[in-house]
């Protein structure tokens, strides 16, 4: 095969997920391990140069560049994570030159949210389009914005943080310093927190008895369960989340006027209840034009997004 590959990282706090993929976008193999998050920064750099070995030990030479998603703040020119919120010690930290006397190709790195949505450009649900907005929705929001094709990064790389655009001024704290923010009110871990607000509560009894009236068996898993199964209350946490995402769109569309708001994550499960009443409110909040025009639609790349955008990172240099 010779060296027409690329290598695609995916580094989460959790797994470190990688791929050689080729020039075309189809994925030769995969490889996976733990990412050992609270290990020291070697070992982490280790087990991440472990995974790309491993790629290159299945398709021989060298791949042509590699390219690494990480979550948090990333300065993408120089190669520099300014901090991730699974890599506490990571403040200002040159990846790049940590990897430089492991490797010998071109390395480009770039926010994980950022990876997926150029995944989605390349190979998924913004293939057709210009204009985009990725969310991911799943325990927070990650978010990535394309215009006219490229990624949108801002001043420091922390361009789409969607997760924190405010929907209630005055509302509830959130881990970002600020009050209100998307991802305190649309989220797996949102609606377990609002649930339990009112778990007590006679409207919670069908969720108390499901959960044999124990808090921790309170997941976001068991309120989806009973609000597709009818639950009032279930189906009225998902209808006010449904709100709240639809307010976050109203305002990506105000700002960007894109073509496509695409959804993926964890809560895609939940589509039939979230997004219905979330288009409702957009619409409500919208100019007509605009509002008719973007189209919401399901991510096509499912986990493969944040390696493949890796990839076209490490292909395009964009």
């Amino acid at each position: 095969m010779g060296n027409d590959y690329y290598i695609g990282i995916d580094l989460g706090g959790s797994f470190i997920k990688g791929a050689a993929i080729s020039p075309e976008g189809i994925i030769l193999s995969n490889n996976k391990r733990p990412t050992e998050s609270k290990a020291p920064t070697p070992q982490i750099i280790d087990n991440i140069y472990n995974v790309i070995k491993e790629l290159i030990g299945m398709h021989g030479g060298n791949p042509l560049a590699l390219g690494m998603g990480i979550p948090g703040a990333i300065q993408f020119e120089k190669g520099v994570v300014t901090r991730s919120p699974h890599f506490p010690n990571w403040n200002h930290f040159d990846i790049r030159s940590a990897f430089a006397q492991k490797i010998s190709v071109p390395f480009f790195i770039d926010n994980d949210a950022n990876c997926a949505a150029l995944g989605e450009l390349w190979q998924g649900s913004g293939k057709i389009t210009s204009n985009f907005c990725l969310l991911t929705l799943g325990t927070g929001i990650g978010g990535g914005i394309v215009l006219d094709k490229k990624l949108l990064r801002g001043a420091d790389g922390m361009a789409a943080e969607i997760g924190h655009l405010i929907v209630e001024p005055e509302g509830k704290p959130c881990g970002c310093g600020g009050r209100g923010c998307l991802e305190k009110y649309v989220s797996a871990h949102s609606a377990v927190e609002q649930a339990l607000e009112q778990f007590d509560s006679a409207v919670a009894g069908n969720l108390c008895r499901a959960a044999n009236s124990m808090k921790d068996k309170v997941t976001s898993k068991l309120l989806f369960d009973l609000a597709t199964e009818g639950d009032p209350f279930c189906a009225s946490l998902f209808q006010t989340m449904g709100k709240y995402l639809g307010i976050g769109f109203a305002d990506l569309v105000h700002i960007f006027n894109i073509e496509r708001i695409i959804i993926g994550g964890g809560m895609m499960a939940a589509w039939d209840l979230l997004i219905p009443p979330a288009i409702r409110e957009m619409k409500s909040r919208t100019y007509q034009i605009p509002a008719e025009r973007v189209k919401v639609v399901p991510a096509e790349c499912g986990e493969d997004a944040g390696v493949l955008g890796a990839v076209y990172l490490a292909k395009t240099g964009l």
